[in-house]
């Protein structure tokens, strides 16, 4: 088996003709010289760029104009030399020399379609999967691995409906109906699967392999491990953590690349800081992630000697403490089911709320297995089939608990819950455009007030035995327009007798008459919030991590180590800047504060000083106090 990559840097060079002083300056030992001294374990280095240009003497592609001998085969041997592992990139989804001499290969639009220039940028044309192209790459991928690579990243294998002659000719042959779009994109879906299994059969069991744009869990069998991109400067701080949730139930290896750039990829100019670089792998340890940084490649040049003096830094204390993070992993006690095996907006709710309430959690699909989790999160649009119900049944026959929300729960038909634990009855969707709703329960620092949903409720009436914890407020009128006024502003009116949120008789589950998560990722309600809080501490009043005195904005997750348990705390967060936010410097947590953790333990210390802090055994719970924290802390529970 092979083991997890972290310590990774990933070098973009996709380089455009009419460079006039083309690798002048790059020295692959030099290069590699200061990704060792940055304490850099493995490098994602170019092969051949979305352009269309290859770096090494390639017998079937282009030549960069004025390559001088083996780019990537120089780095390759030079990085070995110093241990360090060498993953060869290529573009799949892209090659503009080729398709700009061999038009032929492209991807068809169903207009005939085939170079879009008004799409500018780099996605203006694109091959088509299926055909010579595939022999293209097949044989790239050959000369690649000749050069003694470490494995392969290959990027933009997305599937991508394709209307040219070749592909219609083929889904004839096969019975399909080449005017559904459906079949199209069956068709296309097939051919990204089967080239990326024809590469495969390429690549030697001890390479590792990873294609980018392929569904994650439908790819599982042909990755090595598991990547997951993101720029938080414009995707957001909330993208990562439910992709890395996602990642942790299908596979054993798994990387969070983030970027060095100050704002988009390829932004030669930019960088974010060490802080900023801190806070994302953080993020990605905590989270049971090795790390890539993204960097791009100056084409005249070797990386930027001051950004990989921080990078030496950072990497450098990873290196140290890793015999303790490599081999513990992400202990989650709650399950957020997936419908289609993806993490979409009611994903990245969820995964706030309970990162924001200090819960940990996966993200699952109906055929995982549900066993080990104490909790599984049914959110916003989860319909329950025959298949899904028989599992729930067993699950919480074994003591297990469910929270849902808005049409989740419902049989595929929505005419009802499927299964006879939610013992609610549903009577459709409300009519009226803008819901609220009124918790009767003690909101400790809220108003207690009416608060807006943000999405529309279900009608739900509690049976006899339910706890009713949120109801149901209607409105004065619905937004509509009368002929005289536009009824835009809605306020609450009274009660309905429907409930908003409620537990079951049995006490073993919740649900939300509206979708809480998506509502809670768009609008960050603290109404949301505290509803969720109040029905987890029912169904799991004995979580994992209690933490009450941490900030909202703080991180808190747990690592197994088999015999000792890492506490992971983050206090570092991101200011509202620009279109994702970004960290200028760490967060200070006042020393005092106090975490406990499931278990009992006899010692606990600071992963990085190897400080012993003050701890308490009490009811099955050790509770540290903590000293000041400047951004982030790992406390090794033995």
């Amino acid at each position: 088996m092979l083991k997890p990559m972290t310590r990774v840097v990933h070098f973009d060079f996709h380089t455009m003709p009419k460079i006039d002083d083309f690798g002048e300056r790059f020295d692959a030992e030099a290069f590699a010289a200061r990704l060792k001294d940055s304490h850099v374990a493995f490098i994602n280095m170019f092969a051949r760029c979305n352009v269309g240009f290859s770096y090494y003497p390639t017998e079937i592609g282009f030549p960069y104009e004025g390559l001088k001998g083996d780019m990537l085969g120089d780095t390759v041997r030079a990085c070995h030399k110093r241990g360090i592992g060498v993953i060869g990139y290529i573009h799949v989804g892209l090659h503009h020399e080729l398709l700009r001499l061999r038009p032929d290969y492209a991807r068809m639009e169903r207009d005939g379609t085939v170079y879009n220039y008004r799409a500018g940028a780099n996605w203006f044309r694109q091959p088509c999967f299926f055909g010579p192209y595939v022999d293209h790459v097949l044989e790239e991928v050959k000369e690649v691995l000749a050069l003694g690579v470490d494995g392969l990243f290959l990027d933009g294998i997305s599937p991508r409906d394709c209307a040219c002659p070749r592909c219609l000719a083929e889904m004839k042959k096969r019975g399909m109906d080449i005017a559904s779009d459906n079949d199209i994109s069956a068709f296309a879906a097939w051919a990204a699967r089967d080239f990326a299994e024809r590469i495969r059969a390429l690549v030697p069991e001890n390479k590792y392999l990873y294609f980018k744009g392929l569904p994650l869990r439908a790819a599982r069998d042909l990755n090595t491990h598991g990547e997951t991109a993101c720029l938080a400067s414009n995707m957001g701080y909330d993208y990562f953590p439910a992709q890395a949730a996602l990642l942790r139930g299908l596979y054993r290896g798994r990387l969070y690349m983030n970027g060095r750039f100050g704002y988009d990829w390829g932004d030669f100019g930019g960088y974010k800081g060490k802080a900023s670089v801190e806070n994302d792998f953080f993020e990605a340890i905590m989270n049971g992630c090795g790390t890539t940084l993204g960097d791009h490649l100056h084409p005249a040049e070797i990386c930027e000697e001051g950004i990989y003096r921080d990078i030496a830094e950072i990497y450098g204390e990873m290196e140290r403490i890793e015999k303790w993070t490599e081999g513990a992993d992400y202990l989650a006690e709650i399950a957020i089911l997936s419908a289609d095996g993806t993490a979409g907006t009611s994903h990245e709710g969820a995964a706030r709320i309970l990162s924001e309430l200090k819960y940990t959690y996966n993200i699952l699909s109906a055929e995982d297995d549900f066993s080990g989790y104490s909790l599984i999160i049914l959110p916003d649009g989860i319909r329950v089939d025959g298949a899904l119900t028989k599992k729930l049944d067993a699950y919480l026959a074994k003591g297990g608990k469910v929270l849902s929300s808005g049409t989740s729960g419902l049989t595929p038909a929505g005419d009802g819950f499927a299964h006879s634990a939610w013992d609610f009855i549903y009577e459709g969707e409300d009519a009226t455009e803008v819901n609220y709703y009124k918790m009767n329960f003690d909101t400790a620092g809220l108003a207690p007030m009416r608060y807006e949903a943000y999405e529309r409720s279900g009608l739900l009436w509690a049976c006899e035995g339910d706890t009713v914890y949120a109801e149901h407020i209607t409105t004065y009128f619905n937004r509509d327009y009368d002929g005289s006024h536009w009824y835009f502003y809605t306020p609450p009116k009274n009660a309905t007798g429907y409930a908003a949120a409620l537990v079951n008789k049995a006490g073993n589950v919740a649900h939300v008459a509206f979708p809480i998560f998506s509502a809670f990722r768009k609008t960050l309600s603290r109404g949301h919030r505290a509803l969720v809080g109040k029905l987890l501490a029912v169904l799991l009043p004995e979580k994992l991590i209690r933490a009450e005195r941490l900030p909202i904005t703080s991180r808190a997750t747990v690592l197994c180590g088999g015999d000792y348990k890492l506490l992971c705390l983050k206090v570092t967060y991101p200011e509202n800047r620009g279109e994702g936010g970004s960290v200028e410097e760490h967060t200070v947590l006042p020393a005092g504060r106090a975490v406990s953790v499931k278990g009992e333990y006899k010692t606990a210390k600071s992963l990085y000083t190897d400080e012993a802090f003050p701890l308490c055994v009490k009811d099955g719970y050790t509770t540290v106090t903590l000293p000041e924290i400047t951004g982030y802390e790992i406390v090794c529970l033995e």
